[in-house]
């Protein structure tokens, strides 16, 4: 995709200080970070025992607002996705310390993961969704909880997802969204910015574009209400604020309360279908 003007500019707060661009391609409303690290470079960004969703061991303020609303929202999570019966095949897209896979399994639920740097093939989670072992294989619902804008080869990665679906799958993802007045408010300080581990930036029309563009048919969304309070906390902390849970909870707050009439939440559910022919 032909990279154009830029965005905004924004420092990796969380780990090296580097600076980086986040700049417009040619689909309209998707941003992509630049200059972007090499696949094979792009480990060393996420060395840390503070990057949360890859460390489950850890504790302190943070963590601990972390996987409280970690814990709100797989029920949230679950019950989308249990009222729509698709468990009969289950593939979570970036497994991360595989805490969803755990739950799903501990339901009894048929269930495998996808995570390059946490794979782990005795519990059915592999290194790549481009996998051989994956082939003979077909999934009725595949998820990718905040993992999609950590890709470098988007398309082919929604491609795969395409081709690993039964007839009747759907894919249920959650992305930031960079339109949110949470994102406005802290502008090159928004934690979900997260540079340069997401690769790519989503508003609410451009992810639904990409999807259309490789197959897929809309079908619904829905906010992530919690995941404003624990980015605009995240946001705080990389400001310095001396009241961090304060100041995070009236912009949580305030980001849900406007989303209520822009609809621009902090970070939301999608959920795509196969469609009928694949374009």
């Amino acid at each position: 995709m032909e990279q154009k003007e830029t965005h905004i500019e924004v420092v990796d707060h969380f780990l090296t200080n580097e600076a980086f661009t986040i700049q417009k391609t040619a689909i309209k409303g998707l941003l992509k970070t630049h200059p972007t690290p090499l696949k094979n470079k792009i480990q060393r960004y996420y060395s840390s025992d503070k990057y949360i969703s890859h460390n489950s061991t850890s504790s302190g303020t943070f963590f601990f607002i972390y996987k409280l609303i970690r814990r709100v929202n797989f029920w949230f999570k679950y019950r989308l996705i249990s009222k729509k019966e698709l468990f009969s095949k289950t593939l979570d897209f970036g497994s991360g310390d595989q805490y969803f896979i755990q739950q799903l399994q501990r339901r009894k639920h048929n269930v495998f993961g996808i995570d390059p740097l946490k794979p782990n093939i005795s519990k059915q989670v592999f290194n790549s969704i481009f996998n051989e072992s994956l082939n003979n294989k077909k999934f009725s619902c595949i998820t990718a909880w905040h993992s999609l804008e950590h890709v470098h080869e988007l398309e082919n990665v929604i491609k795969r997802f395409y081709q690993l679906l039964d007839e009747k799958g759907v894919v249920i993802i959650a992305v930031p969204n960079y339109r949110s007045f949470d994102a406005k408010f802290y502008r090159s300080f928004w934690a979900a910015y997260d540079v340069p581990r997401h690769l790519w930036h989503f508003d609410k029309q451009s992810i639904k574009k990409v999807f259309y563009n490789n197959g897929f048919s809309f079908i619904k969304s829905t906010p992530l209400l919690f995941d404003s309070y624990y980015i605009s906390l995240m946001s705080e902390k990389y400001k310095k604020s001396s009241f961090r849970i304060f100041n995070s909870i009236v912009v949580g707050t305030v980001s849900n309360i406007a989303a209520f009439f822009t609809k621009e939440y902090s970070s939301n559910i999608f959920v795509f279908k196969k469609s009928k022919t694949n374009t």
